[in-house]
């Protein structure tokens, strides 16, 4: 049980002194267990016993420090994997690569290193040595993977000391201009999927440039009036217009769905829905089938060539920053910049 302190009061030690203040002590008080304590501050100075009592009330709100726990960087690895999995829900190949960037760290510290022993000198110099062969992208990555990894261990097991990966900066990732399939290697991509479930599913990312996510969650109800409706990341509202070529995919699918099911409500893709992790497959194989290079076939492809599509054929850029619900049109042109008009000559024509 907590102690509830009193404010200080002055005591004569004895009836000898009871005249003379100039020997009042200070004394403290305070109740534990329905008993009241009272005990000297060893002061005759009213300031400092105020002051001692101002530190007493601050106790009252700040926690108690705990000494740090002893564990090991594998144990500890092994528990925010865990902990990532089971209580975060992140997906399996997520999961996969955290389990991976973490085995690096542990092998080169070591099993036994204890967590305590990590510090920034020693930090900094495996980010130099591991780091080199990584790209500046991959490098960034993995350091803000091992700060939340430290950081979810200081919290968990009283680290002190600050998180040693906070001070270590890697070089600034070059923007990469993004690759895109064209709108007829779209369709071909689509068209090779099989079913009319992911011609529909493909066709969303591909033509209204929605997340894979996104398009997977989407319900019978947020199709209506020519548009989608949809909670988006950093849970914004959004209404996408439909065109016409995304319209067909979607008529053909719908008379597919309600064949069975006149009335049918619910999940838009009731399979998807449930899970992705296996259709991954059908993505580079709908990819493979339509006579293109698979390695680098991936859902957010789909997006990326939905921007690069209306950007050559001429859409503003503040069109497209719209339809691609970016925060502001600065990101959309360091991202899609590379492919806007650059012929000046022609430009300056009238």
């Amino acid at each position: 049980m907590s102690k509830h302190y009193l404010p200080p009061k002055q005591r004569n030690r004895s009836r000898k002194n009871l005249q003379e203040k100039s020997q009042k002590t200070w004394y403290g008080s305070y109740y534990e267990n329905g008993r009241l304590v009272w005990f000297s501050l060893k002061t005759q100075n009213k300031a400092v016993a105020m002051e001692w009592f101002a530190k007493m009330q601050a106790s009252r709100f700040v926690p108690e420090l705990q000494p740090a726990t002893k564990i090991t960087l594998k144990e500890a690895s092994k528990k925010f994997i865990a902990d990532v999995e089971n209580l975060r829900k992140r997906e399996r190949g997520t999961v996969a690569h955290y389990a991976m960037c973490l085995k690096i760290l542990v092998d080169y510290f070591g099993e036994t290193a204890e967590m305590a022993s990590l510090n920034a000198h020693r930090c900094s110099e495996f980010v130099q040595n591991v780091f080199a062969a990584y790209s500046a992208l991959t490098a960034r990555d993995r350091l803000v993977l091992y700060r939340s990894f430290w950081n979810w261990a200081a919290g968990r097991y009283n680290l002190a000391g600050g998180n040693p990966f906070k001070g270590i900066a890697t070089q600034k990732p070059k923007s990469a201009p993004r690759k895109f399939w064209t709108i007829e290697e779209c369709e071909k991509i689509i068209d090779a999927a099989g079913t009319e479930e992911l011609k529909c599913y493909f066709a969303l990312m591909a033509f209204a440039g929605l997340r894979k996510e996104e398009a997977r969650q989407l319900r019978i109800e947020n199709i209506k009036d020519g548009k989608i409706e949809l909670v988006g990341k950093g849970g914004k509202f959004a209404r996408i217009p439909i065109s016409k070529r995304l319209k067909s995919y979607i008529d053909k699918y719908l008379v597919f769905l309600f064949a069975t099911e006149s009335d049918y409500t619910g999940p838009l893709f009731p399979r998807l829905s449930k899970s992705i992790s296996i259709y991954k497959y059908y993505m580079v194989r709908a990819v493979e089938k339509a006579g293109m290079p698979t390695e680098e076939a991936h859902y957010h492809r789909f997006r990326h060539s939905f921007a690069s599509n209306l950007l050559r054929a001429g859409r503003s850029i503040k069109a497209v920053q719209l339809l691609m619900r970016h925060e502001n049109v600065t990101l959309t042109l360091n991202i899609y910049g590379h492919l806007l008009p650059s012929d000046l000559e022609e430009a300056v024509e009238i």
